[in-house]
């Protein structure tokens, strides 16, 4: 079975939370209903237990925190909203731990502009990778030493994958 975790930031994007863990949790069931075993371990991991978005409309619930995830397949992160530089600093202990899951093992895949979050990683450092084209300029300025490939709709290097913007990020999931 995959373990996969899908990062639950403070500003993420709804959306780039909800699909994923749709769209494994639906393929477990298909899995399933064919008499077959699922095939992902599907968790929701913050640094707190509860993420408000939208002035506190929704709430997100995560599964475990950080420091209790253990045996990681695929981190997902997902899609920020805001001001890239804010929301990177506000979700700057996320960086270690994605670096730390890296070098375990882990595969890395960002979803549309979670490509900031994952470039402030280091790991994408002379990599190849997409992001959400609205924000390619700001992108190219704040990681210059990053490949941004704004003709590619997702990306994968060495077990670091990224999509472009908005609905691409499915391209990636499939």
């Amino acid at each position: 079975m995959k373990n996969i975790i899908i990062l639950v930031p403070e500003g993420v994007v709804l959306a780039s939370i909800a699909d994923p863990q749709y769209m494994f949790t639906a393929a477990n069931k298909l899995l399933t209903d064919s008499g077959k075993k699922p095939m992902f371990n599907v968790q929701l991991a913050g640094l707190t237990g509860e993420v408000k978005l939208n002035n506190g409309a929704v709430t997100i619930s995560t599964d475990l925190l950080l420091d209790e995830v253990d045996n990681v397949d695929l981190v997902i992160v997902p899609a920020l909203s805001g001001n890239m530089k804010n929301a990177i600093e506000i979700n700057k202990d996320f960086i270690p731990w994605i670096v730390e899951q890296y070098k375990n093992g882990a595969e890395v895949a960002s979803l549309c502009i979670g490509a900031f979050l994952l470039a402030a990683t280091g790991l994408m450092k002379g990599k190849q990778c997409s992001t959400h084209w609205l924000y390619a300029n700001e992108f190219k300025t704040m990681f210059p030493d990053v490949k941004l490939a704004g003709d590619k709709i997702v990306t994968e290097q060495n077990g670091l994958y990224s999509s472009g913007g908005a609905s691409s990020y499915w391209n990636l999931l499939l």
